[in-house]
C-alpha cells in the first residue's frame, strides 16, 4: 500500500470516526439489552475534545442532535458484537494470536475474557494509540492478555515490518480483524493488504472484515444515517474519503488464494442477535423497511478460514 497519509489528529476523518464509533459503543453498553459491555468507552469520548458533544448514554441521545445518525444507531453494537464473537470463537478453536487493523478506541484486550497466552496486536496510527494508552493508564486498566500496540497507519506499507517487530509470529495461526478499513483503501491498497495477510497467515488462520460491495458504498454514502452524522459533527466522517475504485471482489480474491469464505448480511446478523436495523435505515415513513441496491453479494461481514 504505497499511498501516503498524514499522522492522526482528532480533526481528521479517521480520528472523528474513531470517536463516533466509541460513542456508539458507549451508548450500546448503556442499553438494557446491549450487545456489548465496554465500560471504558465513555472515558475515551470524554477525553477527546471535539466541537460536538457526543452521547455516552441512551438518555443523552435525544439531546445530542444525533438522533437517526450513525452515532445513535445499533449498527455499531452489532458490528462490535460480531467481531467479539468471531475472536472468542477463534480462540476457543486454538488460535492464540490476533491482529486488529484500526481498532480505534475499542478495548477488546481489556473487556473480553482471554487466556494469558493470547497475543493481541493493535495496528493503529501512533497519535491515536498515544491518547488511547494515556486514557487506559489514567483508568488503571489492565489487559486480560498480552496486548501489543503497533503504532503505524495500517494503510502504509510498513505495517507488516512493524507488526513483526512487535513480536508477531507468522508460524502461529492468526485471527485477523478489519472492521472498517476496506472502505478507505484504494484498489491497489486493498490488494496489498490481502496479499500481506495471506503471506503472514499460517494454516488455521481466520479473518473477519466489514464488507460492502461497491454498489452499496455508493448508496450508503448518500443515506440519511450518514448525512445526519455529518450534520451532527459538522464534518464528513467518511463518505468523501471512501474509495470506490473498481477492484476484484474481496470474497473472490480470498477464494483464489485458498481461503474458505462466508458472507453474512448485517441485517441477518442483527436479527440473529435480537436487533432489527430496518427501522433505523429505512426512509422516513417507510414502514416496509429498507431497500438495498441490487448486488451479487450481501453487505455486512466477510469471514475467511485458511484450511489446516
Amino acid at each position: 500500500m504505497s499511498e501516503e497519509h498524514a499522522d492522526w489528529t482528532v480533526s481528521d476523518t479517521v480520528g472523528l470516526s474513531a470517536v463516533v464509533n466509541c460513542s456508539a459503543r458507549a451508548v450500546e453498553s448503556d442499553r438494557p439489552d446491549g450487545l456489548i459491555n465496554d465500560p471504558l468507552a465513555a472515558r475515551f469520548v470524554h477525553a477527546v475534545r471535539i466541537p460536538t458533544t457526543l452521547p455516552t448514554q441512551v438518555d443523552e441521545l435525544r439531546g445530542s442532535g444525533a438522533a437517526g445518525a450513525m452515532v445513535a444507531s445499533r449498527f455499531g453494537g452489532i458490528r462490535a458484537r460480531v467481531m467479539d464473537d468471531f475472536l472468542l470463537a477463534a480462540n476457543a478453536a486454538g488460535v492464540e494470536q490476533a491482529v486488529i487493523f484500526s481498532p480505534g478506541f475499542d478495548t477488546r484486550a481489556y473487556r473480553l475474557d482471554w487466556p494469558s497466552e493470547m497475543d493481541f496486536y493493535e495496528v493503529e496510527q501512533p497519535g491515536l494509540l498515544d491518547l488511547k494508552d494515556k486514557v487506559l493508564r489514567e483508568a488503571r486498566a489492565q489487559p486480560r492478555c498480552a496486548r501489543h500496540a503497533v503504532g503505524v497507519d495500517p494503510r502504509r506499507d510498513e505495517w507488516e515490518f512493524s507488526l513483526r517487530g512487535a513480536g508477531f509470529d507468522a508460524t502461529r495461526p492468526t485471527a485477523w480483524v478489519a472492521e472498517g478499513i476496506l472502505l478507505y483503501l484504494s484498489a491497489q491498497g486493498e490488494a496489498d493488504l490481502f496479499t500481506a495477510v495471506h503471506k503472514l497467515s499460517a494454516p488455521g488462520s481466520r479473518l473477519a472484515m466489514q464488507y460492502m460491495p461497491a454498489e452499496l458504498i455508493h448508496w450508503f454514502a448518500k443515506h440519511t444515517a450518514l448525512t445526519d452524522t455529518t450534520a451532527t459533527l459538522g464534518t464528513d466522517i467518511g463518505s468523501v474519503n471512501w474509495n470506490t475504485e473498481p477492484r476484484q471482489a474481496a470474497p473472490a480474491r480470498l477464494k483464489a488464494a485458498g481461503w474458505e469464505v462466508r458472507l453474512d448480511s448485517v441485517m441477518d446478523r442483527g436479527l440473529a442477535l435480537g436487533v432489527s436495523l430496518y427501522e433505523e435505515f429505512s426512509a422516513v415513513g417507510d414502514d416496509a423497511g429498507i431497500e438495498f441496491p441490487v448486488s451479487d453479494e450481501p453487505d455486512g461481514f466477510l469471514f475467511g478460514t485458511l484450511p489446516r
